[in-house]
């Protein structure tokens, strides 16, 4: 019943992600909002919507260890089992804007989090000081983006690919809209309730089942996308979506999330998983910026380390692993 309950959940936040979306982008359109003002406060922020959701149903629940859990090891996903998928299929792009710009914020979003678990909790002072890293990272976007070309720009890249097409009407935008938020809501009730009942039937702690199952569900709109793209040759995007996904959903959504309902921070979360994040931040720089692409062999090389991360969480749980690790 309790794996039911998650598979439901997390398909639930799959769909609603996808229909949020597409009724934020058909409104925009709709009223004529510029393509950049539409791929920064439109499409980045309802994209982090499945993340603020569950983030914050799991805090009032009382369970930190999925919302943190969840959303530490979706970001770890994010930036080393995605990105080196998308480009085991086709070498993606790393402008040095991109670089230095998304992947400077993702990282100071990522300081701030582990600031948070040296301190033991993520209070609202902390959520408060987030929102307002990510208005600085949004002012930086718009500045840097204004009046660039589409292929200079991510965000306004994303906005036109998702407007082609067909738009709905704004009635029909907002049914999606508030179609995509209902199914949203629904799919953390019950994704976050099914974890915290799989963790008891596993026997395993809420902390893996969030670093994993949950961070996986969480991750796999990201997932489809880039592997999507990837194959049709229009991966161009990949890398700065990716990261500008990481230092949205660490400065946004556990911001608001921490602003709400204020959590304490999981003592292995805050000892390992946290610090494994900013590392694989901080290694993945440098293989972006190597020819400003991730090539086949670099993407291959996130693509083990997230397998030796699962294999450390499984270690770290008690699970056998085959050769005697």
């Amino acid at each position: 019943m309790a794996h039911g309950f998650l598979i439901a959940g997390l398909f639930l936040l799959l769909i609603g992600s996808e229909l949020t979306v597409r009724g934020g982008v058909g409104l925009a359109r709709q009223f004529d909002v510029p393509p950049l003002m539409t791929g920064v406060l439109v499409i980045a922020v309802l994209a982090a919507a499945p993340e603020l959701v569950v983030g914050f149903r799991a805090a009032t629940m009382g369970r930190p260890e999925i919302a943190l859990g969840g959303l530490i090891g979706s970001n770890i996903i994010n930036i080393l089992l995605v990105m080196g998928l998308g480009a085991l299929i086709r070498p993606l792009a790393s402008p040095p804007k991109v670089v230095f710009r998304d992947g400077l914020a993702f990282l100071a979003a990522t300081l701030s989090l582990i600031g948070c678990a040296v301190l033991g909790e993520v209070g609202r002072i902390a959520g408060a000081l987030m929102v307002l890293g990510f208005i600085v990272y949004v002012a930086a976007v718009f500045i840097t983006d204004w009046r660039r070309a589409p292929e200079h720009s991510v965000p306004l890249t994303r906005a036109l690919l998702r407007s082609h097409g067909e738009m709905p009407s704004v009635i029909g935008a907002l049914f999606l809209l508030l179609l995509g938020f209902i199914m949203l809501a629904l799919g953390a009730h019950l994704g976050v309730l099914g974890a915290d009942h799989f963790a008891d039937e596993l026997g395993w702690s809420r902390t893996t089942i969030g670093v994993v199952v949950v961070a996986a569900g969480l991750s796999s709109p990201k997932l489809l996308v880039t592997l999507t793209a990837a194959v049709r040759g229009a991966a161009a995007i990949t890398v700065g979506r990716l990261l500008g996904a990481g230092a949205f959903s660490l400065s946004l959504v556990l911001g608001l999330v921490a602003l709400i309902h204020p959590m304490p921070f999981p003592g292995d979360l805050a000892h390992r998983d946290v610090f494994i994040l900013a590392g694989a931040g901080l290694a993945l720089i440098p293989l972006l910026a190597m020819r400003w692409r991730l090539s086949r062999p670099r993407g291959l090389l996130l693509i083990l380390a997230y397998g030796c991360y699962i294999g450390f969480v499984l270690w770290r749980q008690g699970v056998p692993l085959p050769f005697g690790l």
